[in-house]
């Protein structure tokens, strides 16, 4: 138990006591020369600053990563956003995204018509679903039904009504929300009877 107090305690004077003394100088020992003035200045002055200065006749030391990057002097153009050097902290995102895609999930009908080109020619309803007639600028004729969409506008036809059709129509105002306007066609509409 006595054994176990002590063990802390002697390792702690173990790390706190002085390093060992230097081993001592032999007075007959040849003296070496101080290095000459060139061979102390930093890696900076190098021209090749990936390697370390070394003696004549033995090869190049690479320096480390740390190294090279110490020894580098840097300039006004390495602070410069280029090709070559680009800035961390700018978001690329928006060069991606420079472009809206707009996604069609839909047979557009007449697409080439805008709506007002459009004339609304016959509407049957029964017991089937209802179902409506546009009559194209060249006198074609297209049978549309209700969830069908129609024209430039990618108007959707919600209702079917003996006398008219109901439409949606959004509009992309630029934001999150699209504009959304209700309109109503009526059958033969704009058209004179005798």
């Amino acid at each position: 138990m006595r054994a176990r107090l002590y063990l802390p305690v002697l390792l702690l004077a173990v790390a706190c006591s002085d390093p060992p003394a230097p081993p001592p100088v032999d007075p007959d020992a040849p003296k070496t020369a101080p290095k000459p003035a060139a061979e102390a200045a930093p890696a900076a002055a190098s021209p090749m600053p990936n390697l370390a200065k070394a003696a004549p006749g033995a090869p190049a030391k690479p320096l480390t990563v740390l190294e090279a990057a110490r020894a580098r002097t840097l300039s006004k153009d390495d602070f410069t956003e280029s090709d070559n050097n680009r800035d961390p902290f700018r978001s690329f995102l928006q060069s991606f995204a420079s472009q809206q895609v707009t996604i069609v999930r839909h047979h557009i009908i007449l697409e080439k018509f805008a709506l007002e080109e459009l004339r609304l020619a016959g509407i049957v309803t029964g017991e089937m679903a209802p179902k409506a007639m546009f009559i194209d600028p060249a006198g074609n004729g297209v049978t549309v039904v209700r969830g069908d969409h129609v024209s430039k506008t990618d108007a959707l036809i919600t209702r079917i009504a003996p006398d008219r059709i109901y439409l949606r129509i959004e509009e992309d105002a630029g934001t999150d929300k699209a504009r959304v306007t209700e309109r109503e066609i009526q059958l033969h509409a704009g058209e004179v009877t005798q």
